[in-house]
Order: C-alpha cells, then structure tokens, then sequence
C-alpha cells in the first residue's frame, strides 16, 4: 500500500509518499508457531516413534494460516513474521523448530 503522507502535495511529488502494509499480529508468530521458552506452544516432534509426532498437525495448520493471511493480500506474496520482542531467548529451539517447519512444508 502507499500512503500519500501530505494530500496537498502535487500527485507527482512521490518524495512525500510512504510504502506501508499491514501485518495480522503486529510481527509476531503466527497462533501455534512460538517455539521460544516464552510460549506454550508444541514444539515440533517429526520422530515418527514418538507417541506426540505432530508434524502433520504443524503443517496443515500453518498452510491454513498462510492460506488465510493470503487472502487479504492484493498480491501473491505475503510475509509470515515470527518473532516478537525478547523471543528468541533459546533462539537454538526456535530456530531448530523453524527449520524443521520449512523442511516439511516443502516436501
């Protein structure tokens, strides 16, 4: 989205003009995705032996959320934020989730 910060400016003064977006929580995880110690969230367990292997349960549910953050986009790319402020306290948890996330979306 662009903002044309002063309505008063000629049109062709792009100087004043901002590229702005709205996120759907701020650039926080999206709900079941904050892997940090901070957050009760599953971690992802993709150890098929385990009797809490969830990674289905992870995948499916984070493709709805994109699904459903695409939908309010005028365009096919979106951003997925995940974070937060003083996240990333064991950022070696959140990011071994992370990447486990990644892997299995895109097999």
């Amino acid at each position: 989205m662009v903002w044309q910060a002063n309505p008063n400016l000629d049109v062709l003064d792009r100087q004043s003009w901002l590229f702005t977006g709205i996120l759907p929580l701020y650039y926080l995880s999206p709900p079941s995705f904050c892997f940090d110690i901070t957050c009760s969230d599953q971690p992802i367990m993709d150890d098929k032996n385990l009797h809490d292997y969830n990674v289905l349960e992870h995948v499916e549910t984070f493709i709805g959320t994109a699904l459903a953050q695409a939908e309010v986009y005028a365009t096919n790319h979106i951003i997925m934020t995940m974070g937060g402020d003083f996240f990333d306290q064991n950022a070696h948890e959140d990011f071994k989730n992370l990447d486990k996330l990644i892997h299995y979306v895109n097999l």
